[in-house]
C-alpha cells in the first residue's frame, strides 16, 4: 500500500487498486484527521486523537480488506464521526486505518472507499 498526500487530501492505495481517499481541508474549527493503529478504536473523542502519532508502520506490505468497513457514530451533537478500515498482510497482525472528524460535524469531510472506478462506500464525516 502507498500513501499519497496532495494539498489537503490524503489517499491510500493498495496493490489491488483498492483505495481510501479523505479530504482534510480545514473549513473552521473542526478536527478532521487520520491514524493507523493495531487497535480498533470504537469511540470518537473531541480531543483524544490530537495526541496520536501517525506511526510509520511499514504499510507497503499491507492491502485493504475490501469486505471490512466500520462506521462509528458519535453521540456528541457537533461530532462528525469516524470510519475504520482493516489492513491485512500475510506477514503480521492486521492494522486499522481510522479517519475521523471529532470536533465539528457541521463542516463535513468527504471520503471514498473503492476498487478502481467502483465506489464501495462514499460519505462525509
Amino acid at each position: 500500500m502507498k500513501k499519497f498526500e496532495t494539498g489537503d487530501k490524503i489517499n491510500f492505495v493498495d496493490e489491488n487498486n483498492v483505495f481510501v481517499g479523505y479530504d482534510l481541508g480545514q473549513s473552521c474549527c473542526e478536527n478532521a484527521d487520520w491514524f493507523i493503529s493495531y487497535k480498533e478504536e470504537t469511540v470518537v473523542y473531541d480531543e483524544k486523537y490530537n495526541e496520536i502519532y501517525h506511526p510509520d508502520y511499514d504499510i507497503e506490505r499491507y492491502n485493504f480488506d475490501k469486505e471490512y468497513f466500520v462506521e462509528i457514530d458519535c453521540p456528541q451533537l457537533d461530532c462528525g464521526g469516524m470510519v475504520r478500515f482493516k489492513l491485512v498482510s500475510n506477514e503480521g497482525l492486521p492494522l486499522y486505518l481510522h479517519i475521523y472528524n471529532s470536533h465539528n460535524g457541521y463542516y463535513g469531510h468527504g471520503f471514498k472507499f473503492g476498487i478502481g472506478e467502483t465506489v464501495i462506500q462514499e460519505d462525509y464525516l
